[in-house]
């Protein structure tokens, strides 16, 4: 029995400012899908929660690939963070977050936009962004789970 104490998320908002997908030529081989995401922003804004407080807007990229020229998907939107004083210091200096913000950002980013991805991928009759397990006869191998 293994307990696991997840930290609150500092994350209170997200918006998608673009979803663009494309489908280029079919490939009939090998399909190789690679997920890019890359922050591009970090600006303090003033928003009103109960009067009024400061937070960090935070812009991203996030890009799925289907490679070679098969299609491709672009979502682009913000994340509100709501503790930014080391944020800004960071991101004006080196133009990164701090690794903990980077990793609590990044690992939400991912989620949801691998999620839109599979949806799209669906639509566009593509193969999902994320491997799922899919199960095989138990006559074919032992090992039925792939």
């Amino acid at each position: 029995y293994i307990l696991k104490i997840y930290t609150v998320s500092m994350i209170i908002g997200y918006n998608f400012d673009e979803i663009e997908a494309k489908k280029g030529k079919s490939s009939e081989g090998r399909i190789d899908i690679n997920s890019t995401l890359k922050i591009v922003s970090a600006e303090e804004r003033e928003i009103e929660i109960g009067g009024k407080k400061k937070v960090v807007e935070i812009g991203f990229e996030f890009i799925i690939e289907y490679k070679p020229e098969v299609a491709s998907m672009i979502m682009k939107g913000k994340v509100i963070y709501a503790d930014g004083k080391d944020i800004i210091k960071t991101w004006e200096k080196e133009k990164k977050l701090p690794e903990n913000v980077d990793i609590e950002v990044k690992n939400f980013l991912f989620k949801k936009c691998l999620t839109i991805g599979i949806e799209i991928s669906e639509e566009l009759r593509l193969p999902s962004p994320i491997p799922f397990p899919f199960i095989k006869s138990k006559k074919s191998e032992d090992n039925y789970i792939a």
